[in-house]
């Protein structure tokens, strides 16, 4: 799967349903991905190394573009960074250090245009910006504030998301206890995994506390998260409950009754 497909389907998992209420104007999300890719084609130059293209990005959208996409918070930032990562791998591209990409809003931009720039910034400057990173203000401070945020809380867009590497697989996810078959287990690939009592989900939990289609384990940059899908009995994680939450190898989520765990392959 290329690498715009894979942006479209991590988005859809990042905002549970967002992608049902179409777009009637502005920008479409895939938009973007796409000038990314463009941007990075014609700028590229020939090195003794290899084709290198630039690995830092600014897109800079109208107040209506930006209230309508912020509804993906980080997550938008961090796709595109992925599409940029990604996109490099396939065509054999350089990048001098780790993607980064913010989104900006400015008033002179209309509606369903946008401004790109691109640069090349070496690893060395990217340790750099880490560094600051750290060291930033909490609440009140710059956008690029490294204020911690909670299950619940989405991170807005407007903060630069970095992009070092595509996360390898090697997980799976186990049926600890509920259902028919305790022990049953399926690799964790790709961006997105359902679980319910359906046949159509990739794991099926045969529970009456569980829902038809309860949760989806979505990959969110180098995270996977667990997103409950309005079920009847709710989703928790270690004991807590939450919409949705982060999930770690050796954690155990429950759905209703029954606990499946993030397990390594």
């Amino acid at each position: 799967m290329g690498a715009l497909q894979e942006f479209e389907r991590r988005l859809e998992g990042a905002v549970e349903g967002f992608f049902a209420r179409a777009f009637r104007s502005g920008i479409q999300p895939v938009e973007l991905a796409k000038a990314v890719q463009r941007y990075a084609e014609d700028n590229q130059h020939v090195t003794a190394s290899g084709v290198v293209v630039p690995n830092v990005y600014r897109v800079t959208v109208g107040p209506k573009d930006h209230e309508r996409l912020e509804g993906f918070g980080s997550s938008l930032p961090r796709e595109l960074a992925e599409v940029v990562v990604r996109t490099a791998d396939e065509r054999r591209w350089i990048l001098r250090g780790p993607a980064r990409v913010r989104i900006e809003q400015a008033d002179d931009v209309r509606l369903g245009r946008f401004r790109l720039a691109g640069r090349v910034e070496e690893v060395e400057a990217a340790n750099q910006y880490r560094e600051h990173q750290r060291s930033a203000p909490a609440p009140g401070g710059p956008p690029w504030s490294s204020r911690p945020w909670t299950a619940n809380q989405r991170a807005p867009m407007d903060r630069t998301q970095v992009v070092g590497s595509v996360p390898s697989e090697g997980l799976k996810l186990v049926v600890r206890s509920g259902g028919s078959e305790p022990g049953a287990s399926i690799p964790v690939r790709g961006s997105r995994l359902t679980a319910g009592r359906l046949s159509s989900c990739d794991l099926t939990i045969d529970d009456s506390t569980v829902s038809r289609e309860h949760a989806a384990f979505v990959r969110r940059g180098e995270t996977w998260w667990v997103v409950d899908l309005g079920s009847t009995n709710g989703t928790s994680v270690n004991g807590r409950q939450a919409a949705e939450h982060p999930v770690r190898p050796g954690d155990r989520v429950e759905l209703g009754d029954a606990v499946v765990e993030l397990a390594e392959d």
